[in-house]
């Protein structure tokens, strides 16, 4: 397997990575608006720099309780051609990790509800899941995503 340098956070004790090369930036302290009817796992929007942004609820997704809002970082993601704020506990690192402390994930763990999951990453004596973004979102959530996307940034 090919070396990657995922951006390292935890979400309720587990550490997760997304490739960096997908990530856009990482924001504190942004003001989540609540819209009501939204997609089940959208916490709510932000502003980012004039583009209405959809804050995608990890926690939630994988089954977890909200994380408090106060200790909250989200990471801002290009998945198939729209942003997403992602929200996590906290950004640990940023760091290289060998193709050879990378393993695919194993079979029994993955299905329809866990095909994010990209590889394992081993480091140290941890795990690390490291997501494939651009499945995070089921067929549903994504198209239910472009629709919400379009009506809060004006586009038809």
């Amino acid at each position: 397997m090919e070396n990657i340098k995922p951006v390292i956070f935890k979400l309720h004790g587990q550490k997760y990575g997304i490739d960096i090369q997908l990530v856009s930036g990482i924001e504190r302290d942004q003001k989540i608006v609540a819209v009501p009817n939204s997609p089940e796992n959208i916490k709510g929007i932000i502003n980012m720099r004039g583009i209405i942004v959809p804050v995608y609820n990890l926690a939630r997704k994988f089954g977890f309780e909200d994380i408090d809002q106060k200790d909250s970082q989200l990471i801002i993601t290009r998945m198939n051609d729209m942003y997403l704020a992602v929200e996590v506990e906290g950004v640990q690192e940023i760091f290289d990790i060998s193709g050879a402390s990378l393993s695919e994930a194993p079979k029994i763990v993955l299905g329809s509800k866990t095909s994010y999951i990209k590889e394992v990453a081993k480091v140290k004596d941890e795990l690390i899941i490291i997501i494939d973004i651009d499945k995070l979102l089921s067929e549903d959530e994504q198209k239910d995503m472009e629709e919400f996307v379009n009506e809060h940034n004006g586009i038809e």
